[in-house]
């Protein structure tokens, strides 16, 4: 071999191995493939899939269609999400808990719990580090808490028996709290689970950051990659085809815009979540004489108390964090459920809705029980002050099957269902109260199917459903 493409290939294994893999597929492919043996020069291209020439429509800006789109990036033309809202501020993803662990209610892994908690795990990474490079360390330091930020209180004796049972059934997973641990966790007297490995997301942040991670990742490839803030209907996907190439439908409850989804087996479920103002001063690690405010760790008890940030009022009148405990739970199934207004926008039973809707319905039945049910959680919320804010999201559930509700991945059929639609479309819907920890590895396996048109890169369960229609 000649000495140059001795150093050629030194050169480009350092790049490859070191600093930019980017750059020393770039040398590959711009002459260096004739100086390196063909096994060694198949290797180091096959580092990258092989880009596609599709142009990707994905309706719907939250969990499921930023996951999507994260993972298309790079490797098609282009990708465009249609939501009419700003990154960030999706529907129900952006006022979800943000609760990211594998576990079911009874302390049991979740179907593809791990798979998808690592997942999940990664895109978080990419999705701070975005913010922190296009400039918001706030929202950066705040995105993500530290490990084990999540702790069930056993309420019942009932309780007590099952939990320690699942401590020593799950030791990597679940600690149990005595009295005193639990009282240095969380400040006020009781026992209960450790939820090991767990952390609070800030969801409007988290989002926000995935979007930022998928511009980075276009800007490093060919694929254009654009936020169309217009509403997508189905008269658009029936048009689409002409502009794209694949429609994927991941809206969320905003898929009762599309009249021929009516047959799908799912319900939409409103959540609300009542925001408790945080009287702490600073956000300061807590002492034993301060308030309610100071909980530093989320409870989940079938509802949650999640302490945080609320991001769409950031600051206070000095110019500090407004620091908030949220009190929430997704419990409120709906009637008329496929009423809708056009597009992607929610009807008149569901949507995200902020101080307007709370000043006339603050009174609400459902309002009251969500803060009696909070306070039982966490009793000094029983002193603390009163909402000053709340918010309201729809998701979309699936029934319920021997491995829990399951989402609805797959491709739709134009014979059942889908007549008239030109572009491959594709479903991703049903995260339901799951979609913290599902939505990273379906995003990836939906992205290699819709590249492969092959559905057999999604797991047989969540593409059953479509099956059975």
């Amino acid at each position: 071999m000649p000495f140059i493409s001795r150093t050629a290939l030194i050169a480009t294994l350092f790049l490859f191995y070191c600093f930019k893999p980017d750059m020393a597929h770039s040398l590959l492919l711009h002459g260096l493939r004739r100086s390196l043996p063909v096994c060694l020069s198949k290797s180091l291209l096959s580092s990258k899939p092989e880009p596609s020439n599709l142009k990707v429509a994905v309706v719907g800006g939250g969990l499921a269609g930023l996951s999507t789109a994260w993972h298309l990036t790079g490797l098609v033309k282009q990708v465009s999400i249609f939501d009419p809202r700003p990154p960030g501020q999706a529907e129900a993803s952006a006022v979800a808990g943000g609760l990211l662990h594998p576990l079911t209610p009874k302390n049991r892994l979740l179907w593809c719990g791990l798979r998808g908690f690592e997942a999940t795990s990664r895109l978080v990474v990419s999705s701070k580090t975005a913010l922190s490079n296009y400039g918001d360390t706030a929202g950066a330091s705040r995105l993500q808490s530290a490990p084990g930020a999540i702790l069930r209180p056993a309420l019942t004796s009932q309780h007590v028996i099952d939990f320690q049972a699942a401590a020593k059934r799950l030791p990597n997973w679940l600690k149990w709290l005595n009295g005193e641990e639990w009282e240095q966790k969380v400040g006020v007297p009781g026992h209960g689970l450790l939820l090991r490995q767990s952390a609070i997301l800030s969801m409007p942040d988290y989002l926000r950051g995935l979007w930022l991670s998928s511009q980075a990742r276009a800007e490093r490839s060919y694929t254009a990659l654009t936020w169309e803030s217009s509403l997508f209907t189905a008269d658009c996907v029936k048009q689409s085809g002409a502009k794209y190439d694949v429609v994927v439908l991941a809206s969320g409850a905003g898929i009762r815009a599309f009249p021929e989804l009516e047959h799908l087996p799912v319900e939409f479920v409103r959540g609300r979540t009542l925001l408790v103002a945080d009287e702490s001063k600073g956000g300061v690690e807590p002492s034993e004489q301060e308030s309610a405010q100071s909980l530093q760790c989320a409870l989940l008890c079938g509802e949650y108390v999640v302490p945080g940030v609320d991001t769409e009022m950031c600051s206070d009148a000095e110019g500090k964090e407004r620091r908030v405990l949220r009190c929430g739970s997704t419990r409120e199934y709906l009637r008329d459920s496929w009423h809708v207004q056009d597009g992607i926008g929610v009807g008149k039973m569901g949507g995200r809705r902020t101080e307007e809707w709370f000043q006339s319905e603050k009174n609400d039945g459902e309002i009251a029980s969500l803060r009696r049910k909070a306070e039982s959680i966490y009793p000094p919320l029983r002193q603390g002050p009163e909402a000053y804010r709340v918010t309201s999201g729809t998701r979309v559930a699936t029934r319920r099957s021997n491995l829990g509700k399951l989402p609805i991945v797959g491709r739709l059929e134009q014979t059942k269902g889908a007549e008239g639609i030109k572009a491959e479309t594709w479903l991703f819907t049903g995260l339901g109260g799951r979609g913290v920890v599902h939505h990273g590895f379906l995003g990836e396996c939906l992205a290699q199917a819709i590249l492969t048109g092959d559905e057999t890169h999604l797991p047989s369960e969540v593409r059953a459903p479509l099956q059975r229609l």
